[in-house]
């Protein structure tokens, strides 16, 4: 009985916590449509995309720890869902940090190298890391050296975007800045840098994990492989989704004060009502 319930206890917290990620990922894709539809801007419009994504990876990835058939069409749906899923939620957190940095050129090129590199290691594990069929189920392969480069770029783009938002706020707040300005960029750090970290957080653990243990998920074998999907899926999502909590912070630090008044916060971007300037 305890062996069985050991071996079941993985695959069943993956699920737990894959459709934790499916409920944020629903609550989410409301919100962000309905902003969407209010200010047509582009940081909702990938938040739609990249929740839509999370809404497909949950469901696709615990059909594919739960299948006993089809492994290699199965595991390719999840691999799939992925790797869509993961670099479209780094997009958006290079395109959030190119909005804060003033939309600086170096910036967006730096980005684009990331986005780049992010996406060749995903094309690569798609195609390197396999699954068998076996009499007891699905054998699954992960390749080691992609997920050390998909985990490696990750980390890479997490440092950038806490780099690239702290040296902006020193760069672009001065004295002569108003208080309520000065605030609204602290809270634009703290939400990029707490956002990264989190996600740092996952992308070391399985960096980490990568480099020192088996990366083969064996049928009926507990594996701490089965968690790292599930786990970095719901991570991701929270992650994306407190943008709302921090758009509240920062239209509530601005609201009701003469100070405040002609300057609006729209997601990222700080706006002047005056003369439409951005940043």
């Amino acid at each position: 009985m305890s062996t069985t319930t050991a071996l079941q206890t993985p695959t069943v917290t993956a699920i737990f916590i894959s459709a934790m990620a499916f409920e944020s990922a629903t609550k989410g894709l409301v919100l962000s449509v309905k902003k969407f539809a209010e200010t047509r801007a582009p940081i909702p419009a990938i938040m739609v995309v990249t929740n839509v994504l999370s809404l497909m990876f949950a469901p696709v990835y615990v059909w594919s720890i739960l299948s006993k058939t089809d492994c290699n069409e199965v595991a390719m749906a999840f691999k799939v869902s992925m790797h869509m899923f993961f670099p479209t939620f780094s997009f958006f957190l290079l395109y959030k940090t190119w909005i804060v940095s003033q939309k600086r050129r170096t910036v967006a090129v730096c980005a684009a190298i990331l986005m780049v590199n992010r996406c060749t290691w995903a094309v690569l594990d798609i195609l390197q890391s396999k699954a068998i069929q076996t009499p007891a189920g699905c054998f699954y392969m992960q390749d080691k050296v992609t997920i050390v480069g998909i985990s490696s770029g990750g980390l890479l783009i997490d440092l950038f975007c806490t780099g690239v938002t702290i040296m902006s706020a020193f760069r672009d707040v001065d004295t002569q800045t108003p208080s309520k300005l000065q605030k609204v960029y602290q809270v634009l750090v703290a939400d990029n840098v707490l956002r990264s970290v989190s996600i740092m957080a996952v992308n070391g653990f399985t960096l980490n994990y990568a480099v020192c243990s088996s990366l083969q998920v064996i049928p009926g074998t507990p594996s701490v492989m089965i968690l790292i999907p599930s786990v970095s899926g719901f991570v991701y999502t929270q992650a994306l989704n407190v943008e709302f909590f921090w758009l509240s912070v920062r239209n509530g630090i601005l609201r009701g004060d003469d100070e405040g008044r002609g300057i609006r916060i729209t997601s990222a971007r700080l706006v002047d009502e005056k003369d439409g300037s951005r940043c």
